[in-house]
């Protein structure tokens, strides 16, 4: 994705394997997903991975408390280029 290298998994659990395994520049996630939905993805990831950044996507709203947990938070349906400049800030800083 624009000339990004892309890592898929399908669900929060397998996300948090493969982070424990080798950690990437940047987490989007999806807020529904099966198992364990991107909320607690997030919140897990916060506290094994600390500041890695996390942008989630949704189609819900979602409160205040839970959108100032992410980096960013992108409603569906998404906008690439307002995406592609947040993952390059936050890539970058």
């Amino acid at each position: 994705m624009a000339g990004h290298q892309v890592d898929v998994v399908s669900n929060g659990i397998d996300a948090l394997e493969e982070l424990d395994a080798r950690l990437p520049d940047l987490v989007l996630a999806d807020v529904t997903m099966p198992g364990l939905d991107g909320l607690e993805t997030l919140d897990r990831i916060r506290e094994r991975h600390g500041e890695l950044p996390v942008i989630l996507v949704t189609a819900q709203d979602l409160r205040p408390d839970e959108r100032r947990k992410a980096d960013a938070v992108f409603a569906k349906p998404i906008e690439f280029e307002p995406l592609l400049i947040a993952i390059s800030r936050l890539v970058h800083e």
